[in-house]
Parts: structure tokens; C-alpha cells; sequence
């Protein structure tokens, strides 16, 4: 059996494609925020971070002696000039090479000796410890003697962020990473923990949940859980039993959260609804306040998305927000809308592809586009039934300095949606890049396009010249809803102007 990560998954809901996964933080500084943590206080020198650099390879024995060579100069350089900063080096970054275990052993070996000049050893230092995607194409008892190997080599450590992601793990893997997991090492300081693209089943994620949800006099009667600010579990296969062991792990969980992602994971209705359960619990309980990212994409919220919408409307300080393939529908995404504008958090990054919004749900989403154009810089709603009704009305909502990227892909809509956008231009002044592929524009629109946003606008390969879109006709619901709202806003704008002028005497 070969230790291969697992292929992103697709999904198989109603005209969905495969969602296109949008990372946080850039793997060049997946580690950035905790070092500037780590460094906030530190006037002069930091330690340095150790990485094998290069291409993705195959590390050897004869490889790894060349690493741990390069690793003793770049120690004893930084020693040198900064004769008193201990630790030398805080973080290691070993992802995206594939080690054989006499290459392990070495690289473990020097990270936790006293015997190279190292006193005390590096490995007692670090505090980010980056082991994702490491065993690749081994051999499963190899791939295990490695994760193994290196997981008992950060012991003496005291980590606050681990990424064990990219590495197809299972039962058998996750109780050869314990030490770094649950251990001593993790016990009473780590904050961040990600296990993306895993493979993790029902069963793995359970034993992840009780490792995570332990208490013991050891560590004071807390959990790790309760210490965590990130936690990232994506592209995993743990489905509906999956979203119970996470629901306990999110019980356990406080006000110290900031960056959630439960994403991709096979979780159907039953599954998902546990999700926004644990979600409105930590919401009611004020454990939401502190939360900037969240990322819930490919999850079904069709039967659940009002305790959705009642624990976004606690987080207060919001930045990042992903609900694409969420089967919210216009129903949904109404009460989602209301909600993020209720909690009016500073909103930068919202998705919301792949949910069947229609022209009728584009007003909600119109409504809260106009509260959040001084903090928006990416809108995404590809793969929805916009049309060109739609699409109108919420470009016509944009009025921000800030928008950066605007994504409009596959939405059923033709020329007169791609006017409104082209008009939008003026209000949207610093825009880098807009995607508008897979609707039906002519070749003619097409140019108008291209000479409009000149190299901010992607490819056009799959664009339907053939298509045709529907009119909307909006129905005599529709048309009441818009009636009581306008009424709703004059009574709002009355009952403010009222507040203003009392005590006046005007």
C-alpha cells in the first residue's frame, strides 16, 4: 500500500463542479502570524526558521546529511552575531518532501542532540513545527516509522502551531503523531492545528476529537481544545460521524477562536447540521466574538442554514467568510445576509458560489454588499443562477475603494449583465482581477470586455456564445416583499430622523 494523499474530492450536488479551494493564509507565510507573535517583543534578533528548501524530492540518507550540514552553517552563523538569543531557530519547516526513515532518523537525531555545539538542542526551541506533506509515496510501514520518528523528536519542544496536513494519515498515523498531537510538547501551548487533505475516516476523526477533548490532572484539568485559536480540517473523508467527533472538539472550544475551517469533508445534511449546532452554541455562549476567518465551503446547510445565520450574526469581528456549495439557496442566503449585517463585521473576503442563488436571492446579497463596500476586497458568486437580473443588481451595489477581485463565473447570464458590470468600472477603482467565464456573451461582448478590463479580466475559454438566458419575470410575491421592505426602510429613516431631531425642541 503507498502513502499517497488523498485526490480532492468532488461533489455531487445539483450542478456542482468541483469547488475550487481558496487558502487563507499563502504557503509561503503559513507560519508568518505566529512568528510575528512569537517576535512582537524581540528588538533586535529572532531565531531563525529551518527548511530544506528546493524542489519536492525524495529526501535520502545522503540528502538529508547535505540538510543538516547547510542547517549546523546557517546555526552557528546566527549564533555568531547574536551570541546571547536563545532560541537559535523557533520554527521548522519540513513540508513537501517525502523522507525515507534513515533520512528521519538523521534529521531527528540532530534536532535533538546536545552533542553538535547545540546546548540546549534546537528541538527544544521550536514552537512551529511544519510536517505536512512528508511521506508521500512510502510505503505505509515506512510512511509510519516517519511520521513516528518525527513526531517523538519535537518531546522536548513547546509548540504553538503544528501542520500535519497533506500526509494520508489514518487511525494508524494519527496514533503515530500523538506526541506532537496530544503530548507533552502540545499539552498546555498549542494554538494552531491543521489536518487538511488527510484522509481522515469517521473513525480517525474520533480519535483525533478524544485526543483533542482530554482532560486529565496533567494538564490542569483543561483540554487543548479550549486552547485553540486556528483549527483547519479540509478535503477529509470522516462524513456525518465525521461532523460529531468536530462538533465535540467546537464544544470544547473559547473565545480564544479566530480561524475555523471545516470544509470538504463528505458531510451531508445530518452531518452539517451538527456543525452549525456546535456553531451557535459557541455563538450564544460570546465564544465568537474574536473570530476573523470562517470557512465552511461544501458543507449542507439547506435544513440548518437559521442556526447558520444566528451564530454569524455574533461575530462581530469577521474577515474572511467562505459558504461556497452550501445548497443555502435564495432562503438561505437571505438569512445569512441579514445576519453578517446585524453583526456589521469588517467583512473583507465573502464566498458564496455554488448555492443556487437566483435574481431574487441577489437582492439580499445586493443589500449587504451596499453595508460592506468600505471593507470588501474579494466577492465570489460562481457557479449560482444569476442571470443577468441578478448579476445587475448586485454590481450595482458596488461603490468601494476597496473591492479587489470580483468572480461571476457561470451564472446564466449575457449581455445585459455584462453591461452592468462594465458600468460598475467607475466605482470599483482599484479592481485587479474579474472573472466572468462559462455565461453567454457574444464574441462582441467579449472584446467590450477584454478593452474594458484589459488584463484584469481572466480567460474566456468556456464562455457560451450559443447560450441563451431567461427573463426573469418577478412574481406578485416578489413585488409585495420589495413593497413591505421599501416600507420597512422609510419607517426606519423616519423613526432615525425622529431620533435625531428629539430634544432639539424642533
Amino acid at each position: 500500500r503507498m502513502f499517497i494523499p488523498p485526490l480532492p474530492k468532488t461533489t455531487n450536488h445539483h450542478k456542482r463542479q468541483e469547488v475550487k479551494t481558496i487558502k487563507i493564509h499563502p504557503l509561503d507565510n503559513i507560519f508568518k502570524d505566529t512568528k510575528d507573535k512569537l517576535n512582537q517583543y524581540e528588538m533586535t534578533a529572532s531565531p531563525i526558521t529551518l527548511s530544506p528548501h528546493g524542489e519536492r524530492e525524495v529526501v535520502t540518507k545522503d540528502k538529508a546529511e547535505e540538510i543538516i550540514s547547510k542547517w549546523k552553517a546557517q546555526l552557528e552563523a546566527h549564533r555568531e552575531k547574536n551570541p546571547s538569543l536563545s532560541p537559535l531557530c523557533d520554527t521548522i519547516d519540513l513540508s513537501d518532501k517525502s523522507y525515507t526513515i534513515e533520512a528521519a532518523t538523521l534529521i531527528a537525531n540532530f534536532l535533538t542532540s546536545t552533542e553538535d555545539g547545540f546546548n540546549p538542542s534546537i528541538a527544544s526551541g521550536i514552537k512551529i513545527a511544519g510536517l505536512n506533506d512528508i511521506i508521500a509515496s512510502r510505503m505505509e510501514e515506512e510512511g509510519l516509522q516517519v511520521l513516528k520518528t518525527f513526531s517523538e523528536a519535537f518531546e522536548s519542544s513547546t509548540l504553538i502551531e503544528l501542520d500535519l496536513s497533506d500526509n494520508a494519515m489514518g487511525s494508524k498515523g494519527v496514533t503515530q503523531c500523538q506526541t506532537v498531537l496530544a503530548g507533552k510538547p502540545s499539552l498546555h501551548s498549542l494554538e494552531k492545528l491543521s489536518l487538511c487533505n488527510n484522509g481522515l475516516s469517521e473513525y480517525s476523526m474520533n480519535e483525533i476529537a478524544d485526543l483533542l477533548t482530554a482532560t486529565s490532572e496533567e494538564n490542569g484539568g483543561t483540554c487543548i481544545a479550549q486552547n485553540l485559536t486556528k483549527i483547519h480540517f479540509f478535503n477529509n473523508m470522516s462524513g456525518n460521524e465525521g461532523c460529531k467527533a468536530f462538533e465535540r472538539i467546537m464544544n470544547k472550544c473559547s473565545d480564544k477562536l479566530t480561524d475555523l475551517r471545516f470544509s470538504s469533508t463528505r458531510a451531508r445534511r445530518e452531518g452539517s447540521s451538527h456543525i452549525t449546532k456546535a456553531l451557535l452554541i459557541l455563538a450564544t455562549a460570546g465564544k465568537l466574538a474574536n473570530l476573523t476567518h470562517l470557512d465552511l465551503a461544501d458543507n449542507s446547510f439547506p435544513e440548518c442554514y437559521s442556526d447558520l445565520a444566528t451564530a454569524l450574526s455574533h461575530c462581530v469581528n469577521l474577515q474572511y467568510l467562505n459558504l461556497k456549495d452550501c445548497i443555502l439557496a435564495d432562503e438561505g442566503v437571505k438569512e445569512v445576509c441579514a445576519a453578517i449585517m446585524k453583526a456589521n463585521p469588517p467583512l473583507a473576503s465573502i464566498y458564496l458560489g455554488a448555492n443556487e442563488i437566483t435574481p431574487k436571492g441577489a437582492k439580499s446579497v445586493a443589500k449587504l454588499l451596499r453595508t460592506i463596500n468600505g471593507t470588501i476586497e474579494v466577492f465570489d458568486a460562481e457557479q449560482n443562477e444569476l442571470s443577468s437580473a441578478g448579476v445587475t443588481r448586485i454590481v450595482q451595489a458596488f461603490d468601494s475603494t476597496s473591492l479587489k477581485k470580483l468572480v461571476l463565473n457561470e451564472n446564466y447570464f449575457a449581455e445585459n449583465g455584462a453591461n452592468a458590470v462594465m458600468e460598475c468600472i467607475q466605482k470599483v477603482p482599484n479592481l485587479e482581477l474579474i472573472s466572468l467565464d462559462g455565461n453567454f456573451f457574444s464574441e462582441e461582448v467579449v472584446d467590450k470586455l477584454t478593452e474594458t478590463f484589459g488584463v484584469r479580466l481572466t480567460e474566456m475559454e468556456e464562455n457560451d456564445v450559443d447560450g441563451e438566458e431567461e427573463e426573469e419575470e418577478e412574481s406578485e410575491e416578489e413585488e409585495e416583499e420589495e413593497k413591505a421592505e421599501s416600507k420597512e426602510a422609510i419607517d426606519e429613516s423616519v423613526d432615525a430622523l425622529a431620533a435625531a431631531l428629539s430634544g432639539t425642541g424642533i
